[in-house]
């Protein structure tokens, strides 16, 4: 209804508006699917360049959840004058569906505003929003249809200069209780000036003679690497001079702020008096580590500016006469220490929050025993001692900006580690992430003189013609697509279903193929693969070649893929990979390529059935972007259960014939596709 509504009202407040002899309904309209930024953020940039935005003030509709929409033109331009002003392309704000949060009721209130029983909150809270599955953050844009360029502009604007992502920061801490008497050993003197370091070391508490925390940041030239400084922190935890008490890390977008709470919540309890009754009640105080972070990344991506928070607490046991006293039962003394500060460290490079230094004066009591428990003698037979101890909880921070292309966005997916994968799960789809061994090295690709004069020859053609930005192929490969990367993507996946030994689930009784069969009224019949593999004899191998013969008519609207089976020998010298290379042709098109397997031995049959595995992967996997780019380690990929697997039919086609040429050749299949494709490219260039 609200969808309905927005629409009528557009149409009506543009329909009377001709622009160069046109109406509104004449034009051509694209939705723009905003990313990164606010729709609202996004307009304001448009309108400070000059686009005529189209926005719309909200009222109360008819009913409770329905609104009636003003269109507003933005800017000093009047509605009366767009016939007479280059209004083209207009930007239309699409309004946003109203979010309607479950908990916007009051806690305790009821729909009325009366307390509500418990009965109201176990029935839940009344729904008053309307519903509606439109996608918020759009734009809608207008434009005359034979004059595509200033769209093409406008879109190169969004994209590349406005609706762009924030870089993103891991941060990892180290929390660390160390023996302060063998801070020395980590190879710096904090105590001194050096070269590289920069902080603060505060006098001590003037009331209570305590040590304040304090902060360093180290430089490289200090510090040599981080890997270094990691180094001689795990030496000292190795010595018993140190231990790690926590090691959190958390992911967080640029100028965002991040939270890491290590620690434990105390109970208090609470007694209150009264003249009638004695009642308690228990509260719970959060002890233990916060960092508070809000980091921003430089311009060159170099450097990193935090703001930082670090609270340090800890308890002390506060028991007799004071705890009674005070009205509360095992109430502890709650020690405190806190930062707050602006740093700026080099990507990569670890600094020191230091924190809470506690001395612990304790008495140590020995002696022989039974000896040593005799009145007035046994003081002969026994000894006490004081012991001071001195602990320090230091924090160590490490921000690393993270980037979604490369080597670096590592640091932030699973580790290539067995405990990351799902298989043999009874109520969850089976899953495997890819591991950094999975992915195949291919920087040959991106070192090809051909390749970069063919993106260099369409980027400068796309500085003079905008259109190329937003039309397909070249905006892909602009984008960073790789023609033919859909086979190597394939190939990748074809070696995790081989490694996991994933054909034994398939029931060679359920494969079944099309043959041709001109006696039957449907042209074809069905067959079980199984028993013409069962008649490969020693001189020779089965040969199931799928072309496209016949298209889909009118009349015939389903064309079934067929395959010709056939036998066929070999000598002494038969090339199993020559044979394959010879029987799949390609023709100009995809559709003029002959798709062939041959199986000759038992691992040409078990590849086919790794095939039909891989086919499927690709069905139930419908997000899985085969490209390069997304084909990276981390990415889960589903994989059918082995009890679907051995229940279900499983049909060899063409697209089975063509992905079993491709595992086998997947080099030269992609080359010649990559070829196919680039030439293409070249062509329409020269069009141009």
């Amino acid at each position: 209804m609200r969808v309905k509504k927005f629409f009528r009202s557009l149409s009506l407040f543009l329909l009377p508006i001709f622009l160069s002899g046109q109406s509104m309904r004449d034009l051509n309209y694209q939705v723009v699917k905003l990313s990164y930024v606010e729709v609202d953020r996004a307009l304001a940039i448009l309108k400070t360049v000059g686009y005529t935005v189209v926005e719309f003030k909200g009222g109360k509709g008819e009913l409770s959840g329905e609104y009636s929409f003003a269109p507003t033109v933005a800017g000093t331009l009047n509605i009366k004058e767009l016939p007479a002003k280059s209004i083209l392309p207009i930007i239309i704000k699409v309004p946003d569906t109203e979010t309607v949060s479950l908990l916007t009721q009051e806690k305790g209130k009821s729909a009325k505003g009366k307390k509500a029983e418990l009965g109201l909150d176990l029935a839940g809270i009344p729904m008053l929003g309307t519903t509606a599955g439109a996608p918020q953050q759009q734009l809608l844009i207008g434009y005359n249809p034979n004059d595509f360029e200033p769209v093409a502009r406008l879109l190169d604007l969004l994209t590349n200069r406005i609706d762009i992502p924030a870089a993103q920061i891991q941060i990892e801490a180290l929390v660390i209780e160390i023996d302060s008497d063998r801070l020395n050993s980590l190879g710096i003197d904090f105590g001194g000036a050096q070269g590289g370091i920069t902080g603060e070391f505060p006098a001590p508490d003037s009331r209570t003679g305590a040590l304040n925390p304090f902060t360093l940041v180290f430089d490289r030239t200090v510090l040599g690497t981080a890997t270094d400084f990691t180094a001689k922190l795990q030496a000292l935890v190795s010595s018993s001079a140190a231990e790690i008490l926590s090691r959190p890390s958390v992911l967080v977008l640029d100028g965002r702020q991040a939270r890491i709470q290590v620690g434990q919540q105390i109970p208090i309890v609470k007694t209150t008096s009264t003249q009638t009754a004695v009642s308690k009640s228990v509260d719970y105080i959060p002890v233990g580590i916060v960092l508070n972070l809000r980091p921003r990344v430089s311009e060159d991506q170099t450097r990193i500016t935090i703001q930082i928070e670090t609270i340090i607490t800890e308890t002390e046991e506060r028991t007799g006469a004071l705890a009674a006293t005070s009205g509360v039962q095992e109430a502890p003394l709650i020690n405190n220490r806190k930062v707050q500060s602006f740093v700026r460290v080099a990507n990569n490079t670890p600094f020191i929050v230091g924190g809470l230094i506690s001395k612990k004066i304790s008495d140590v009591q020995g002696g022989v025993p039974f000896l040593s428990s005799i009145p007035i003698l046994g003081r002969l037979f026994s000894s006490s001692t004081v012991e001071t101890q001195r602990k320090e909880v230091i924090v160590v921070i490490t921000p690393h900006i993270i980037t979604e292309e490369g080597s670096n966005f590592s640091r932030v997916i699973p580790l290539d580690s067995e405990i990351f994968n799902a298989f043999g799960n009874q109520l969850f789809q089976n899953s495997y992430r890819v591991q950094n061994a999975d992915i195949y090295d291919l920087s040959f690709i991106h070192e090809s003189t051909v390749f970069q004069d063919m993106l260099n020859q369409i980027g400068t053609a796309a500085e003079v013609d905008k259109t190329l930005m937003v039309t397909q192929p070249f905006s892909g490969l602009l984008g960073g697509e790789i023609p033919g990367e859909e086979i190597l993507v394939r190939r990748m996946l074809y070696d995790i279903i081989e490694r996991h030994d994933y054909y034994k689930y398939i029931n060679p009784e359920k494969v079944i193929f099309f043959k041709k069969e001109p006696q039957d009224p449907a042209g074809f019949e069905v067959n079980g693969l199984k028993r013409y593999i069962e008649n490969i004899s020693g001189n020779n191998a089965l040969k199931m070649s799928y072309s496209v013969y016949q298209k889909a008519t009118a009349e015939k609207p389903f064309v079934r893929p067929t395959a010709d089976l056939d036998y066929i020998s070999f000598e002494r010298d038969f090339n199993y990979k020559g044979e394959l290379e010879k029987t799949n042709i390609h023709g100009a098109t995809m559709e003029e390529d002959i798709f062939t397997i041959i199986i000759k031995e038992k691992k040409h049959e078990r590849r086919l059935y790794e095939v039909l595995i891989l086919k499927k992967i690709l069905e139930i996997n419908t997000d899985l972007k085969q490209n390069l780019r997304y084909f990276q380690p981390g990415i889960e990929i589903l994989f059918p259960a082995p009890e679907v697997l051995e229940k279900n039919v499983h049909v060899v086609d063409r697209d089975v014939a063509r992905y079993f040429y491709e595992v086998n050749n997947y080099y030269g299949m992609f080359e010649k596709d990559f070829n196919r494709k680039t030439a293409a490219v070249g062509r329409l260039l020269e069009k141009r």
